[in-house]
């Protein structure tokens, strides 16, 4: 990497990163605003609120249907985003960054078991490459900012510094050349930090919290050890439900009209009743994490986990449905509570039951062992972070895919 394109990318990461930061704040000021004015305001003017999910998720479902039908399938999600990052360099931005926010703002307003990282994530993504066409910046230059917005977008999200350079560098080919690939690094970590202190400044002046809380201190024993091996186990067939709750889900729409308005009023029912049952299957669950070691306490086995199996299950369904955007808060939210479902018939540390199992869940739902280690570290004490490592890798090793994987590398040196 030549001196010139060092400082050019520096300087515009730095930028980018401030850019990210203030575009991530208003996005999620905005989406605040409006949730609170559905839903706090008019629920106090209610004289029993009990019933809103019922009312307001069908409506939503109802006004999500027809933005499907006339501006298309929107927000895109994440995987779509970075799919097309990684094989074009490039994310399409034409009539697409409204649609994005106007889609994101309506399904997120609306209690979608989502998070708002699908929109922002297309909504950068696509402005990076905006400016990278009018700015004529060459194809590596574009490729490299595009890369560390997405990184800054997504450590912003999460307020964790590490975990949108992981996301954005895990799956993509390796650089060959040690230096070139430390040179970017550093830059990727000059543009993650300024947005990720520009935002927390951000958000420190409205009173707001970050995401993460210390779920609790950990004291490990040979007790807890020797259970190291069956909570990953546990832990990733409750990730996999995830797949088979899609499957279902694709059968069952599959059956049903075609229309995106009535699916999407059928997301809205569903999400609704549940929400009417269990208030935890609205929004993403990320403001709820700040009090779910303590609330967990007060509820039964058989409650946490119903709000566990149902989060997965109706995040799956919103998606299903029409109701489109990021996943990785309900899934966080949904793997941490069931961890604490475990803790009340096992007599073990409950914070290392839950760290063991949240994690083996969430790397195979997400399979990105690095990203999903640096993100969930934070809810942890250091003492188990080490295991949190080992887990995330642990639960996606495969002896069958290791073979192939050989086979397939054996093949390609013939």
């Amino acid at each position: 990497m030549k001196i010139r394109l060092q400082l050019f990318l520096t300087l515009y990461g730095a930028i980018l990163g401030a850019l990210v930061a203030v575009l991530s704040f208003l996005f999620i000021v905005t989406v605040n605003q409006l949730i609170d004015l559905l839903w706090d305001h008019t629920l106090n003017a209610m004289t029993d609120p009990l019933f809103w999910p019922l009312i307001i998720c069908p409506i939503g479902g109802i006004i999500i249907g027809i933005s499907r039908k006339y501006i298309g399938p929107y927000p895109r999600e994440m995987n779509e985003i970075m799919g097309e990052f990684r094989s074009n360099g490039r994310v399409e931005y034409r009539g697409r960054i409204w649609r994005n926010i106007v889609a994101a703002l309506i399904v997120l307003t609306f209690g979608a078991s989502l998070g708002p990282e699908a929109a922002l994530v297309s909504i950068c993504a696509g402005l990076v490459t905006w400016v990278g066409d009018r700015l004529n910046f060459t194809y590596q230059e574009r490729d490299d900012l595009i890369e560390f917005g997405i990184g800054a977008m997504l450590s912003i999200i999460f307020v964790a510094p590490f975990f949108g350079i992981a996301s954005t560098m895990e799956g993509r080919p390796k650089v060959k050349n040690r230096k070139l690939y430390w040179q970017k690094l550093i830059i990727y970590t000059i543009s993650v930090s300024t947005g990720f202190l520009l935002f927390y400044y951000l958000l420190h002046l409205r009173g707001g919290d970050g995401l993460f809380v210390l779920l609790g201190q950990s004291n490990i024993s040979w007790p807890e050890l020797l259970l190291f091996i069956p909570l990953v186990f546990v832990g990733k067939y409750f990730g996999l439900m995830y797949d088979v709750f899609g499957k279902g889900i694709s059968w069952f729409t599959s059956k049903l009209p075609s229309s995106p308005v009535f699916l999407a009023v059928m997301g809205g029912i569903v999400l609704g009743v549940m929400a009417f049952f269990l208030p935890y299957m609205l929004f993403s669950g990320e403001h709820a994490l700040h009090h779910i070691a303590s609330e967990s306490q007060s509820m039964s086995f058989l409650l946490l986990l119903a709000v566990g199996f149902g989060k997965l299950f109706v995040t799956k369904f919103c998606l299903g449905t029409g109701w489109r955007g990021g996943h990785i808060f309900p899934i966080i939210f949904a793997s941490i509570i069931t961890g604490f479902a475990l803790s009340h018939v096992l007599p073990f540390d409950a914070i290392f039951m839950v760290a063991i199992f949240a994690t083996a869940s969430c790397a195979n739902i997400l399979k990105m062992p690095l990203a999903t280690a640096l993100l969930l570290i934070l809810f942890f004490p250091i003492q188990l972070w080490p295991f949190i490592f080992a887990v995330a890798y642990l639960s996606l090793y495969s002896p069958k895919k290791r073979r192939e994987q050989k086979a397939l590398k054996l093949q390609e040196n013939l």
